[in-house]
């Protein structure tokens, strides 16, 4: 498994936060690639769904854990790659602030994690940074 990571501190509720991405009309003002997600259910911890983003095929897509206003974690099967890439959202309360993290971390069903690998889930983090810090604009008040 490989890993990458994220955090920042947002000057909101984390239930504020929390909205941004439970509420798909809303994620889709900060995750611009995002053309949909459709879940089989509700948004909650084994719901099963598919996503696509832009320029991309249709993934399946499972949401592995929801602890409503503290974590968020997803799976997306890259198809015919043997790969998924699992995102992980956690949110600290810190005074009057949040703590955001994010993280992203690559499975590789067969062989080892190579060099290829891991700058293909560079790129896909690449655009973590803006999109929270777009989260951090839209819910700062």
């Amino acid at each position: 498994m490989t890993e990458f990571t994220f955090q920042t501190k947002i000057y909101a509720a984390p239930q504020d936060i929390w909205e941004m991405y439970a509420d798909f009309t809303k994620r889709r003002q900060w995750e611009t690639d995002l053309e949909y997600i459709k879940l089989k259910g509700d948004f909650s911890t084994g719901t099963q769904g598919t996503m696509k983003l832009v320029d991309q095929p249709e993934m399946p897509y499972t949401i592995t854990s929801v602890v409503p206003y503290k974590e968020y974690w997803d799976r997306t099967e890259l198809p015919g790659t043997g790969m998924v890439i699992c995102f992980g959202h956690e949110f600290t309360p810190n005074g009057n602030s949040t703590l955001v993290k994010v993280s992203v971390k690559l499975e590789k069903s067969t062989g080892e994690i190579t060099e290829e690998d891991i700058l293909f889930l560079a790129q896909v983090f690449s655009d973590t940074p803006q999109s929270i810090l777009a989260i951090k604009k839209f819910v700062e008040k």
